[in-house]
């Protein structure tokens, strides 16, 4: 599949989108819709901002760029819009028109359903979000690129890490690796040792490292995201360490295993509280959220007992189940054939498990001397 040909299969989803909710045209606004419709191009020059420099106008008839003078030879040259067959709908930096030339081609502003609130469009964002979320055969191999140089930078910096370091120190080693092929590291959590304990979201500080070491990250490769937590230890942990880090990783296995195309997402949250009772810890999954759906959003949902929605066919997840001072992530696509998953252990010792039929490859706990 070309970028064009995988443009106009979800051109086609807007197209039926349109159709169905009697609208004339779909504006798209905000970055991970960009990078999706555009089958991985980016209109962002801020990492940390959700809505991107550009935007796209998808009619029935026609698709468009809008940008402003400062952007738009970029988005027709390095991101290849014009030779995709996007017109160009430019205006000056200094004059705000976008507006004003969406309403040009689509007078009736009520008529075109917008990602954001933006002027008279209709927000048509959370029925814009499903669009996104079985995956092409294209955005599958993409994964496939981000989770094989995700897993070897990654685990390549923890394979680094000695005692003195700084938290701080050790999330800008993956920043040096990620960057090296295109990977935004959008989010980074390093814990050490008690700072395991403290928290679920563990921002890295000036802590040094003395035993333990818990990180987490965020990675994005043309607009999809995926995550990984890898955790380590100098020294022979503590046998109720080590064994509350194995129970962790089969609740996680588990939670792989049940999340089948076509069964309810909650069947995946629900194994997870069977998991957590059975292992002696029935309340740690009320501390932090088991994960979910992903894609160009770090969870486009977070899985809960009131969650209804389905497991498509080349859906992405990630699972994040924790145990206080514990916790396994690793991504992986859902489809008819089982989980493919996204990041693997490479450095890190492997831990084989069968569940269901399924046979998992997973990393265990590294331990230095």
């Amino acid at each position: 599949m070309t970028r064009l040909e995988e443009i106009l299969k979800k051109e086609q989803r807007l197209h039926h989108l349109m159709a169905e909710k009697d609208m004339d045209g779909i504006l798209l606004k905000k970055q991970p819709n960009f990078s999706w419709f555009t089958a991985g191009g980016s209109n962002r020059v801020g990492l940390a901002t959700e809505i991107g420099m550009t935007s796209l106008l998808v009619t029935r008839t026609a698709r468009y760029i809008i940008a402003n003078r400062i952007e738009m030879q970029r988005m027709l040259v390095e991101e290849e819009l014009g030779d995709l067959g996007f017109q160009p709908l430019e205006f000056e930096w200094y004059s705000d028109r976008e507006a004003e030339l969406v309403q040009k081609i689509i007078p009736d502003l009520s008529k075109v359903g917008a990602d954001v609130g933006f002027a008279d469009t209709r927000n048509m964002d959370s029925d814009i979000k499903k669009l996104r979320y079985s995956l092409t055969e294209n955005e599958v191999d993409r994964y496939r690129f981000l989770g094989e140089k995700l897993s070897i930078a990654f685990e390549n910096v923890m394979l680094g890490i000695r005692p003195g370091d700084t938290e701080l120190e050790i999330a800008g080693r993956f920043g040096t690796d990620l960057w090296k092929n295109q990977i935004d590291p959008t989010a980074v959590m390093v814990a050490a040792d008690e700072r395991v304990y403290a928290y679920r979201h563990p921002i890295p500080t000036q802590k040094t490292v003395e035993r333990y070491v818990l990180a987490c990250i965020n990675a994005r490769y043309k607009g999809l995201i995926t995550s990984i937590t890898r955790i380590m230890h100098f020294g022979k942990p503590a046998p109720e360490l080590a064994l509350q880090f194995a129970q962790n990783l089969e609740v996680e296995n588990r939670m792989i295993a049940a999340t089948q195309v076509g069964k309810p997402m909650k069947a995946a949250f629900e194994e997870a509280l069977t998991a957590y009772r059975q292992f002696g810890y029935p309340n740690e999954w009320q501390l932090h959220h088991q994960g979910g759906s992903m894609g160009y959003y770090s969870r486009d949902i977070k899985v809960s007992a009131e969650t209804e929605d389905m497991v498509q066919e080349n859906q992405a997840f990630c699972w994040n189940p924790s145990i206080t001072g514990t916790k396994t992530e690793d991504g992986f696509i859902a489809t008819s054939n089982g989980p493919v998953m996204i990041s693997h252990p490479v450095v890190f010792p492997h831990i084989e498990q069968e569940i269901n039929g399924i046979h998992f490859i997973r990393p265990g706990m590294l331990v230095m001397n």
